[in-house]
């Protein structure tokens, strides 16, 4: 039986392992052939296998330099493979191409220094392991073969230094020194150099294939160094792109279609493949698992039963007009649970794999300027509802700091927190590049994630975890006012009127929500709590101060009338504490200095507050 490769993201790895593999070697031929375009963008969710596809893209295309009519590895990797059966195109493709293969998920800096830096470590890194052998090309000119060692040494780019031939192992530091704007220049034309050394040393157009292109980009914008940083970035990736005649074929990989960013601009004959493209069903199957793949995979780790669990947490995203399920999700689900099929198998479950394979920080961002009815829309999607959102295809991360909802959405649904139905897609202006579609929770592990995310940022929210506390303050203080002012702000921001459509009495669900606020409020409170016995009835909710010397007794209403007076409704509730003396087993306690009686009328999302103190 084959293995299980978690986590493995390169094509020879998983082969040369004799891991489990769902093919789709065909995209070679749909990207390289049927594709005319010299730049192909492919934007998908994380975890859905772009750095897998460049990489097989890698091994079938790269020629041996030492050898170029040899392809004895691609015989090895690709021998059992759909594409092998084409011969034809397997003569003009397999093992020919000079290939430039980079990913910039790693440049991650929190400062525009930093990133810059991780930028040039990758280009050196690059020539250092695929092309060391340009450095003595007799092909290439004298000048070339310095400049290409320059760019091979990480000690020009952080000092200025370089060595004057390969075999040089001392500095010339008096001598042979370069400005900052000569170095940086040398990293912003680094690729389109390379890809020109690579022509006139193989005379062959090369290929160049960039996984997480607008990585650097997405922490640029995180960090606050956006704007300094683009300039550099679209060089770098721009200049190698626009108008490189002796460049074959690009193939970019990322989350977001960054077309507004400069880095395409001018290019003509580019094509951006998204989650909303429907143009190409091949490229649309080519990344994550349909139904077809997942039932083989189940099927063949003898877990056919589970395909129901399987669908219902991990299926539901629509890539043009195809279904498709995560496959991290998927391996990751038979991993942890195909030794327990017969023994443990009470012991399966499907567990959240997805949610945190990757920083989240600018939705997190987002979430600080959402208004109350964007949060009643995320509530609809919780509830297994849709909504409707204008969509940007050209979404960029400069963008996002204008902090537009539709935006927001456009974001949720590139990065795999929501999918589309294809039908409702439709034009939104003559323009183009922004569409009306019908956005949903793809399937459950996302609502799960979801609801996750809504409860962390409450939690870690300065703003909530303020209202909160100021709220416990107003009660044990007897301040009404401040107690209505701040329930008012937080019914008004941080719940939705779609919480109250339950069949239980609403008296039920602030009650739950009374008690929610009032648990996050341990720092100040000693005791808790709800439906006790008192008196001569039950108290809807009892507080304790943290040195146990004021009481706080809570009695909840509720209208849906919003003409009827909440303040006498809230008046009504202190008079039951009253009178059914819910208080009294307190009042005889001496160290018990303050008795409050609350009464509380709520009104979906309004309510007012009445205190009486009774000690």
């Amino acid at each position: 039986m084959k293995k299980l490769a978690v986590g493995v993201e390169f094509f020879a790895d998983l082969i040369l392992n004799e891991c489990y593999y769902v093919d789709k070697t065909f995209l070679l031929k749909t990207v390289l052939q049927e594709d005319p375009t010299p730049v192909t963008v492919i934007t998908r969710p994380r975890r859905f296998g772009k750095t897998l596809t460049l990489s097989t893209f890698c091994e079938f295309l790269k020629l041996n330099p030492d050898d170029p009519d040899d392809k004895s590895v691609q015989l090895e990797l690709f021998a059992n493979t759909q594409i092998y059966t084409d011969q034809d195109f397997c003569n003009h493709y397999m093992g020919r191409f000079p290939v430039i293969f980079l990913t910039l998920k790693d440049v991650t800096g929190d400062t525009l220094e930093l990133a810059v830096e991780q930028l040039a470590k990758i280009v050196v890194q690059l020539i250092k392991r695929d092309f060391s052998y340009l450095l003595t090309s007799p092909k290439l000119a004298p000048d070339e073969r310095q400049l290409l060692l320059k760019i091979s040494d990480y000690s020009y780019f952080s000092k200025g230094w370089f060595r004057t031939s390969p075999d040089e192992q001392q500095y010339h530091i008096e001598k042979n020194i370069d400005s900052q704007d000569h170095i940086r220049e040398n990293l912003q034309n680094s690729l389109l150099f390379l890809s020109g050394c690579l022509n006139r040393h193989h005379n062959i157009k090369p290929i160049l294939l960039i996984d997480e292109y607008d990585v650097p980009i997405a922490y640029a914008a995180q960090h606050g160094y956006y704007e300094q940083f683009m300039p550099i970035i679209s060089s770098f990736l721009g200049k190698v792109l626009k108008t490189n005649h002796i460049l074959r074929k690009a193939v970019l990989t990322g989350c977001l279609r960054a077309a507004k960013e400069s880095i395409f601009t001018g290019l003509n004959n580019l094509n951006i493949n998204t989650v909303l493209t429907r143009a190409s069903p091949e490229l649309s199957r080519g990344l994550g698992f349909t139904g077809q793949e997942t039932e083989q995979i189940l099927s063949y780790y003898g877990m056919d039963k589970y395909a129901g669990m399987v669908k219902e947490h991990y299926d539901g995203y629509m890539f043009g007009r195809e279904h498709i399920y995560c496959p991290w999700d998927v391996i990751s689900f038979i991993n942890d649970n195909r030794l327990n099929i017969d023994e443990f198998e009470d012991e399966i479950f499907a567990d959240n794999y997805w949610v945190n394979t990757s920083s989240n920080a600018a939705i997190e961002d987002f979430m600080n300027y959402i208004t109350s009815d964007d949060i009643e829309q995320m509530q609809s999607l919780m509830d297994g509802h849709s909504i409707s959102s204008v969509i940007r295809t050209s979404l960029c991360y400069g963008d996002l700091q204008n902090h537009q909802i539709s935006d927001f959405w456009t974001l949720l649904l590139y990065t795999g927190y929501l999918t589309y139905d294809p039908k409702s897609l439709k034009p939104y202006d003559k323009s183009g590049g922004r569409y009306i579609a019908t956005l949903y929770i793809p399937n459950q592990e996302i609502r799960t994630c979801f609801n996750e995310k809504l409860l962390s940022y409450f939690e870690n929210n300065r703003d909530y975890r303020n209202r909160i506390i100021n709220t416990i303050r107003g009660l044990f203080n007897g301040d009404a006012v401040s107690v209505e002012s701040n329930l008012n702000g937080l019914l008004e921001k941080y719940i939705s009127i779609r919480d109250l459509a339950t069949r239980a009495p609403k008296e039920n669900y602030y009650h739950g929500f009374m008690n929610g606020i009032l648990i996050n409020g341990a720092s100040i409170i000693k005791e808790q709590s709800s439906n006790m016995e008192s008196g001569n009835g039950y108290v809807d909710l009892l507080v304790k101060s943290k040195n146990g010397d004021s009481v706080v007794i809570l009695e909840l209403k509720q209208t849906a009338d919003k003409d009827q007076s909440k303040k006498i409704l809230a008046q009504t509730a202190v008079k039951q504490i009253i009178e059914r003396k819910y208080a009294d087993r307190y009042e005889s306690n001496p160290d018990i200095v303050k008795i409050y009686a609350c009464g509380i009328c709520f009104c979906k999302k309004v309510c007012s507050v009445v205190i009486e103190q009774l000690k």
